[in-house]
């Protein structure tokens, strides 16, 4: 154990600060993605406009993503990062105020900065890890950033369900998303200040490189799997809490604990995946994991058939909270293993093309669900089409994989 905190502790104060602020604004949209649903539904908002305004924010970080990768290839990466900080706080403010006017312009554009903001932050996270950490540390660090999401859903639950504990009345979201929404602005402060910012890699220095200079086949073929995935996670996860809501009748409060408890587990698995990629490697890492997560959001969707019985819903809670652990604790040794097949010089193209096509993927996904619930088809349609899409894309890194271990691993070894 001691040696596992080390590892962390270890990391580089600069890449702990830019991690830090990565925090404070995955604590804002992680509260949205628990509360505004929620909040909207009982303004009035249907499933279907819900979705078609999610789709906004996804088609904001796709508009951004792909300008950003080739613009930061030979520049100092915190600009950015500061920028991004600044934008995801202000665009959900806007959200907050448009919902209760329900004005849809006003929601657009705070789903634009939104969107800019966290394709700032998303795209260049990983890269600036990669710049700045060492090399026998960069995995812990980038499952320290993924470890993000999971973290504040955890604490963002644990929060909501204390504070409505015993009350009468559930407090109303729009007071929780307000306050929660002035504590993301620390991520700002955590920017500011002397922080290491170095340009580009050693080995880049002094190199432009122009469209045609990047190895595209092989940055298609490494990412295809994460567009797949995209595309199923897009069609159930924004969604997942108006499941619960309407199958099951539950309160905000409730699923905040819930998916609290899932997360918890996704704080676990993530920082324990280094260690479980030394041991097993890359297929039981990934591969496994997430086979076995498509099974369980099939139980899942089917329990839809047995609501509102007690023992539906202990079905859908149980299930729930093994998908998340076992589909998400792959995803920093995904990011590891796509950086190190693409190489060096096509890392930040390739992080800027994986959040365009995440973005792209959850658009595309969030129209379908629209489409699907608009003609009246129960949530088991949803998450049956989601473990589909999710097969194709597990049965794609496992190719990946015996690619990467076969051509790549090889000369890794050679060269250390």
């Amino acid at each position: 154990m001691h040696a596992f905190v080390r590892r962390y502790l270890d990391l580089q104060s600069s890449v702990i600060r830019a991690i830090l602020a990565e925090f404070f604004l995955q604590l804002v949209h992680n509260a949205f993605f628990l509360l505004a649903n929620f909040y909207m539904s009982r303004e009035g908002y249907s499933d279907s406009f819900i979705a078609r305004v999610l789709s906004l924010r996804f088609l904001a970080i796709l508009a951004f993503s792909l300008p950003l990768g080739l613009l930061v290839r030979r520049r100092r990466l915190l600009p950015f990062l500061r920028a991004g900080s600044i934008l995801m706080p202000l665009g959900y403010a806007l959200i907050l105020m448009s919902i209760p006017r329900h004005s849809e312009a006003m929601m657009g554009v705070g789903n634009v900065l939104v969107g800019a903001g966290f394709a700032m932050i998303q795209v260049l996270i990983v890269p600036y890890i990669l710049r700045h950490e060492k090399l026998r540390q960069q995995a812990h660090a980038i499952a320290l950033s993924f470890a993000n999401w999971s973290t504040t859903t955890f604490l963002l639950g644990i929060l909501f369900y204390v504070l409505n504990h015993a009350r009468s009345e559930a407090l109303p979201e729009s007071l929780l998303l307000a306050i929660i929404t002035g504590v993301s602005c620390l991520g700002f402060v955590t920017l500011m200040g002397p922080l290491e910012d170095k340009p580009s890699c050693e080995h880049d220095a002094g190199k432009a490189m122009a469209l045609k200079d990047y190895e595209w086949g092989l940055i298609i073929r490494a990412l295809t799997p994460s567009l797949i995935i995209g595309i199923g996670a897009g069609l159930s996860i924004p969604f997942i809490s108006l499941f619960f809501k309407h199958a099951f009748d539950m309160g905000y409060e409730d699923f905040s604990l819930i998916s609290s408890a899932a997360t918890f587990l996704v704080t676990v698995g993530s920082l324990y995946g280094p260690q479980v990629l030394e041991r097993f490697g890359y297929g039981p890492a990934i591969v496994w994991s997430q086979s076995l997560a498509i099974l369980v959001l099939v139980l899942m969707g089917v329990s839809e058939y047995f609501a509102p019985s007690r023992g539906a819903l202990m079905l859908a809670s149980f299930c729930y909270l093994l998908r998340q652990p076992l589909m998400n604790m792959a995803n920093p040794i995904v990011s590891e293993l796509t950086m190190n097949l693409v190489g060096p010089r096509n890392r930040e193209m390739t992080s800027a093309l994986k959040q365009a096509l995440w973005a792209a993927s959850w658009f595309l996904s969030s129209q379908l669900f629209r489409s699907l619930r608009e003609a009246g088809l129960p949530f088991v349609w949803v998450f049956g089409s989601t473990a589909l899409i999710y097969a194709v894309g597990v049965i794609w890194y496992a190719r990946l994989i015996r690619d990467y271990e076969q051509r790549v691993l090889p000369q890794e070894r050679v060269a250390s």
